[in-house]
């Protein structure tokens, strides 16, 4: 089971900043997942489309002049990272996950992430639970990723599209947006969706995992992977169930 550090090593450290994901790094996880927002022509890691809860501002981010969003400080000590300066620490250590809140521009956006995949060789997964952009940005990708996978040095892009309800058709959904990855709240996948999506060649990633008993029921029924605040203890209780299986077999 894949472990993907939620907004960086979010239970430890403020969500979608520097520090969390320098410390998600010192972890044993997967991948790292954040949230993006454009303003103007950057692209800023921020979850909610409101400042106000987390930032010494007011107002949605993406209405902001640039330079206004840059001088927020986070919790009283952080910036706001760029999409391009979390590209850069990452690198090719772990998949990046980047969910899309809001764009202006899938053309920019795209652009953007082609420019650092080339820079820092960096294995990207695009989410958002806005399906049709979704497609818009796999549209435009979808010349770029033919091309590098015929090269040795390539890293494709990958997409999840995430709901937060169980359909009656499963992971249909999956097939018919044609991507690799069904990502769901944990409270509303089940064996069925699972077994459904597999038959379907599609993974199932489910989120926010934080609990012993939603993790156990997780591993059960064969997700694939779960996003999680808590990275290091996710990585621990799994590790320690594999060990007991392995003993009593």
């Amino acid at each position: 089971m894949l472990v993907i550090a939620h907004r960086g090593f979010s239970s430890q450290y403020t969500e979608n900043t520097i520090i969390a994901f320098q410390q998600a790094l010192m972890l044993d996880v997967d991948a790292i997942e954040l949230d993006i927002h454009q303003v103007e022509h950057e692209f800023l890691v921020f979850h909610d489309p409101y400042v106000n809860k987390l930032t010494n501002g007011k107002g949605r981010i993406f209405d902001m002049p640039l330079s206004q969003a840059r001088q927020l400080i986070v919790n009283g000590k952080d910036l706001i990272p760029t999409l391009g300066e979390v590209a850069a620490l990452i690198g090719d250590q772990v998949i990046l996950n980047i969910e899309v809140k809001s764009l202006q521009s899938v053309q920019e956006f795209v652009v953007y992430v082609k420019n650092f995949i080339a820079a820092y060789r960096c294995k990207v997964v695009i989410s958002s639970f806005d399906h049709p952009l979704l497609m818009a940005i796999k549209t435009s990708f979808s010349d770029f990723t033919e091309a590098q996978l015929s090269s040795d040095d390539a890293y494709p892009v990958e997409f999840g599209a995430l709901i937060a309800h169980a359909p009656f058709d499963h992971a249909r959904y999956a097939s018919n947006l044609g991507v690799l990855i069904a990502a769901t709240d944990w409270n509303t996948v089940n064996a069925g969706f699972v077994e459904d999506a597999h038959r379907r060649g599609k993974q199932v990633w489910c989120y926010t995992v934080n609990h012993q008993e939603t993790l156990l029921d997780l591993l059960d029924i064969g997700v694939d992977g779960i996003f999680t605040d808590r990275p290091d203890w996710a990585r621990q209780f799994i590790t320690d169930r594999e060990s007991t299986s392995q003993t009593a077999v």
